[in-house]
């Protein structure tokens, strides 16, 4: 038995018939409109939230990696009681002799962290902080994602002016924008943070294991963003990314004003060679040619071929 869904479901190999007016179809424009609504919002939130799952795996690795590092680095800037303990042992290892006799004679009193430590501490902690907000805004987005899809009661009509709405309102607020490019970008800026606080922090250690690292690292940035000028050359080039999104935004709002700037260029160039070519063309002026500049319509025909003739003699000598 042929339902109404199943005539709809079959593929359409024909040109339909177009009703004289709207609505006497038979609600084939509804059931289309609807399946296409569906799969748009569909496509929409499973591939943001498979975006925001994989960020969020990655967000909480890359957390408790940058945790561990703090972890190591903080305690460099206060001073070590273990120190202190260890002084006052050796103190009376050695027989008690009265190198510590107050609290002031104790390492812990004339300790100072060394000058490189602070800004290895403050982009371990940058690069954490962008770690911790990127999670942060990949669950809120997550949240959204679930509103996006919610449905409210009411008639088909109702739902379908609703789905219009929220489609309409994720375009205005660059929905997709935010959470398929800034989060991304985000958590990308901390790992370069910390890529640069892990290459500051080995050289406190050893110069070549910094030497090292810093070849890996920069090798990875200028594949990545090799990849991105790629993408932004040729926009049909499947490395995109945040940064190509980026450039290409830049170019095509850049595009305008470099134009404009080659026509001043050219528009320079041409009144220049204009003005520094005006007075060879003109050449020396003789008393004989500036009478030639007697308003023809009071002369005689005559007169203007004899003058004529005279400006042509001078010139062939002047040559």
């Amino acid at each position: 038995m042929n339902t109404t869904a199943n005539i709809f479901e079959q593929p359409i190999t024909e040109r339909p018939e177009i009703p004289a007016r709207f609505g006497e179809d038979g609600g084939k424009f509804y059931y289309y409109y609807d399946q296409l609504a569906d799969e748009l919002d569909e496509d929409l939130t499973k591939r943001l939230k498979a975006q925001l799952d994989s960020l969020l795996i990655f967000a909480g690795l890359f957390a408790g990696v940058n945790s561990a590092f703090l972890a190591l680095t903080l305690p460099m800037m206060t001073a070590d009681p273990a120190d202190d303990t260890n002084a006052l042992l050796l103190q009376l290892v050695k027989g008690g002799n009265s190198t510590i006799n107050s609290e002031g004679d104790l390492p812990s009193a004339t300790f100072s962290p060394p000058a490189a430590i602070y800004p290895i501490n403050m982009l371990f902690a940058v690069s954490l902080a962008c770690a911790l907000m990127s999670s942060f805004l990949a669950v809120l987005g997550q949240q959204w994602l679930v509103y996006y899809r919610k449905r409210s009661g009411g008639g088909a009509d109702h739902q379908r002016k609703e789905q219009l709405r929220r489609q309409l309102g994720a375009q205005r607020w660059r929905l997709e924008l935010v959470l398929d490019d800034i989060l991304p970008a985000l958590l990308q800026v901390g790992l370069a943070i910390f890529s640069i606080s892990f290459i500051l922090y080995l050289r406190t250690l050893s110069g070549s294991m910094s030497t090292v690292v810093s070849a890996i690292v920069g090798t990875a940035l200028a594949v990545s963003v090799g990849a991105a000028v790629c993408a932004t050359w040729d926009r049909m080039c499947p490395y995109q990314s945040p940064l190509s999104h980026l450039l290409c935004w830049t170019m095509d709002r850049m595009k305008p004003v470099a134009v404009a700037i080659v026509w001043l260029f050219v528009f320079v160039k041409a009144y220049l060679h204009e003005t520094l070519s005006a007075p060879a063309r003109r050449g020396v002026s003789s008393p004989q040619t500036e009478e030639l500049h007697v308003d023809h319509w009071k002369i005689s025909p005559l007169d203007r071929i004899s003058r004529a003739k005279v400006a042509r003699s001078e010139r062939g000598d002047i040559e």
